[in-house]
């Protein structure tokens, strides 16, 4: 373990050295490390490994220019085939924005789903940020075909920030996320105050027309509603049934504190609340989800969902890594702590298939930054083997993490150069090596 890290840290300083290329080591397929960008700072946000490409959500942060949504395709060796910029700093209603690339996520059609945060502000009354949203849908080559701004439905909210996208069956989508604006859901009444509100949107196929929202209910989802939480990922679990994965530190039965956790609501197809499902979390700790993977029928089937655990009243948001492992109906299989050290930040989780079990993603917290941390776990989330990525002292996160078909992996993140951040992308053996 202590070879590979540091021969890990080694390669990735060489690359990152060199900032005179956009590219590097083409000549070292099929394991490489290679960034991206232009002038200015690029974030890696998502991507999307098809049979023969990659494409690449980023955002980018050019001189002179707020910041806007980047598309980078690649062949499966890391060479560039396209590039893309999208948007102008602008609102459909001229006013100056930042925009915020969250999600991009393929499309029965072939084509692709790109959301996107719009930052606009801060209110002055509240001292709160303003966020809209809107969503891109753009053809493989990344030229924009359609799309919509959402203009917080009608201006009746106030702010919203959307975490994720999931296309839905009837060719419509659904976002799930949090809004601080609290006059659009109940306030549970009780200490500490109201903060943050889940809910979910539903669109059909016009890309205009909301289907149903949770927001609107005239009731709180739950007993006593959440001061805080957010909806991470809805998947579509049936015809005019919805699984909406999420955290929040809404009061379970019979508790007496707040205290938060991972949680599944189950809603129809009119966001009417059917149910939740067990939560999962440790007591005297907040669980805050990041990110919900389908597992493939090969695996089991099923749900994974991974996020971070920190004791109550910390002061960081890194902690350890925590998991909980759902069936098909979302009965809990298993949940628990990942047996690793150190102090992370949950970023993504993938199944392995040829390897069978599950890679994981996160943010390493050092003495001086962050790093990029590797886990490869078994079918019982029991951690096989662990590699770190960077330097630590510079601040490199991870966005992303794919398994190829025979095997090697692929990570997406954001690398710290010596002035600039730049979008990274690796391959590594089956084993988190570069040979």
């Amino acid at each position: 373990m202590k070879l590979k890290l540091i021969s890990i840290c080694a390669l990735l300083f060489i690359v990152l050295s060199c900032d005179t290329k956009k590219e590097f080591g083409q000549e070292t397929a099929p394991y490489f490390v290679k960034y991206f960008g232009e002038d200015g700072d690029q974030e890696a946000v998502d991507m999307v490994v098809k049979k023969d490409s990659i494409i690449i959500l980023a955002n980018t942060n050019t001189p002179g220019n707020s910041q806007r949504i980047m598309l980078i395709i690649t062949d499966l060796n890391g060479n560039i085939l396209g590039q893309k910029t999208l948007g102008n700093g602008k609102d459909t209603r001229g006013r100056n924005i930042s925009e915020i690339g969250q999600d991009i996520e393929p499309t029965a059609d072939g084509n692709y789903l790109v959301l996107s945060n719009m930052y606009r502000g801060i209110d002055p009354a509240t001292n709160e940020n303003l966020y809209d949203f809107k969503v891109i849908k753009v053809n493989p080559k990344g030229d924009s075909i359609g799309g919509m701004e959402f203009g917080n439905n009608g201006d009746k909210w106030t702010t919203q920030y959307i975490h994720s996208i999931t296309p839905t069956s009837d060719g419509g989508f659904v976002v799930t996320g949090n809004s601080t604006d609290e006059t659009i859901a109940v306030d549970p009444g009780l200490p500490p105050p109201d903060l943050e509100d889940i809910f979910s949107i539903g669109f059909k196929s016009d890309f205009k027309t909301i289907a149903w929202t949770t927001l609107e209910l005239g009731t709180p989802v739950g007993s006593t509603g959440e001061h805080f939480g957010s909806g991470i990922k809805v998947f579509e679990a049936a015809t005019n049934k919805y699984y909406i994965f999420s955290y929040s530190d809404r009061q379970l039965l019979g508790a007496t504190d707040f205290e938060s956790n991972f949680e599944v609501i189950t809603f129809s197809g009119n966001g009417i609340p059917l149910g939740f499902a067990d939560n999962a979390g440790k007591a005297t700790s907040d669980e805050t989800l990041a990110f919900v993977a389908k597992v493939p029928a090969v695996l089991g089937g099923g749900y994974y969902e991974f996020g971070t655990s920190v004791s109550q009243n910390a002061s960081t948001s890194a902690g350890q890594l925590y998991f909980c492992k759902r069936s098909e109906n979302l009965i809990k299989q298993s949940e628990g702590t990942i047996n690793v050290s150190g102090q992370f930040t949950a970023v993504s989780v993938t199944p392995c298939v040829v390897s069978e079990g599950f890679l994981l993603l996160a943010t390493e917290k050092t003495t001086a930054g962050t790093t990029v941390r590797l886990i490869k776990t078994n079918l019982n989330s029991e951690a096989q083997w662990s590699v770190d990525m960077g330097s630590f002292d510079k601040l490199s996160k991870g966005s992303s993490i794919a398994e190829l078909p025979d095997g090697r992996i692929l990570i997406l993140g954001t690398i710290e150069l010596e002035t600039q951040d730049k979008v990274g992308l690796m391959k590594v053996n089956a084993n988190g090596e570069f040979f």
